[in-house]
């Protein structure tokens, strides 16, 4: 599974994306040059230092040259035609916005661009250099942020992922980051909204760390609940039939049993114990089990099979329980 590279912030300004992620996604990184990650709040070095959710990037030279390329090419045909573009960020007259210096409200630090990227800004007087970087409109400093993730996620092979939904438009046109990607996040956080009995801000930070921790294989399962329907999502399957699905008893197994003909009043002990807990067993002692059952060869893979799916079942449905009990 790729991993996320969050963006464009240090971290999300908002915890409730980052509560969120704490309760689904398997990790993040986020671009922090080594020298200002001191500045991150106390709760995100909480969840870096106690739990695997986030790690910390810090972006190299040539990843900025190449940001900064792209991004210059791209703000130079959005300000030549203006009208045309200024739809991408939800504005009329976006050169106009760009050039009035009372919207030069986001911080980029050093590290994060080369000297391209300031002397172009500085030229057509869109930003200016600071003590640490460059100020600059945050719909502009969005635009280069997008670049510079867009180089680093190819670098190392990950996808792009942001909270920031005022540039909705604008990220679904630059094409960097799938789009099933979205749908699948909004998905996940409707379960979640769902079976979480409480508002997730009013839950401290440290709680849902517990909870991530004690629960980190059955994240890894639900994930791999969700992939598996990815398409029914987009046809449109609901948060609640999912839930739905999830809440049914789980007859698999012996409906494999009779269609094999074998009376379930005989069935052992042990092939209860492998029923509830089919992966803590060994291939061994499964086959000595279905060999008590005489369903050993032709039977045994459709058997096999419906054990590691109703495990991953069980599993996913655990999960969704313990996020009913989260308060």
């Amino acid at each position: 599974m790729k991993k996320f590279l969050y963006y464009p912030n240090f971290e999300p300004p908002n915890n409730e994306w980052l509560k969120f992620s704490l309760l689904y996604l398997d990790k993040f990184e986020s671009i922090i040059p080594y020298n200002r990650q001191h500045l991150i709040s106390d709760e995100y070095k909480e969840v870096h230092e106690k739990t695997d959710l986030v790690d910390f990037f810090s972006p190299e030279y040539h990843h900025g040259e190449t940001a900064s390329f792209s991004a210059i090419n791209e703000a130079s045909n959005i300000m030549k035609r203006t009208y045309d573009s200024s739809f991408l960020f939800n504005r009329i007259n976006i050169l106009r916005d760009w050039k009035n210096k009372q919207t030069w409200d986001y911080q980029i630090y050093g590290e994060k661009f080369p000297y391209s990227w300031l002397k172009f800004c500085e030229d057509e007087k869109i930003g200016e250099q600071n003590d640490d970087g460059i100020i600059l409109p945050r719909s502009l400093a969005f635009l280069y942020m997008t670049h510079l993730a867009r180089e680093i996620a190819n670098d190392r092979n990950s996808n792009i992922i942001t909270d920031n939904m005022d540039y909705d438009r604008y990220t679904s046109y630059s094409k960097v980051s799938p789009s099933n990607i979205k749908v699948k996040n909004k998905f996940i956080q409707g379960i979640i909204k769902l079976k979480v009995p409480k508002d997730i801000n009013a839950i401290p930070f440290k709680q849902l760390i517990d909870f991530r921790n004690k629960n980190r294989e059955l994240i890894k399962v639900f994930n791999g609940e969700i992939n598996s329907v990815e398409q029914m999502i987009g046809n449109g399957l609901t948060e609640q039939q999912f839930i739905d699905s999830y809440n049914k008893s789980l007859t698999e197994i012996t409906k494999e049993i009779l269609k094999l003909g074998v009376d379930t009043a005989t069935i052992p002990l042990g092939f209860y114990t492998l029923a509830q807990n089919s992966m803590a067993l060994n291939q061994e002692y499964i086959k000595e089990i279905l060999t008590g059952l005489s369903i050993v060869g032709g039977g045994y893979y459709g058997i096999r099979k419906t054990l590691s799916d109703t495990y991953q079942e069980r599993m996913c449905k655990k999960y969704i329980t313990r996020l009913s009990q989260l308060k």
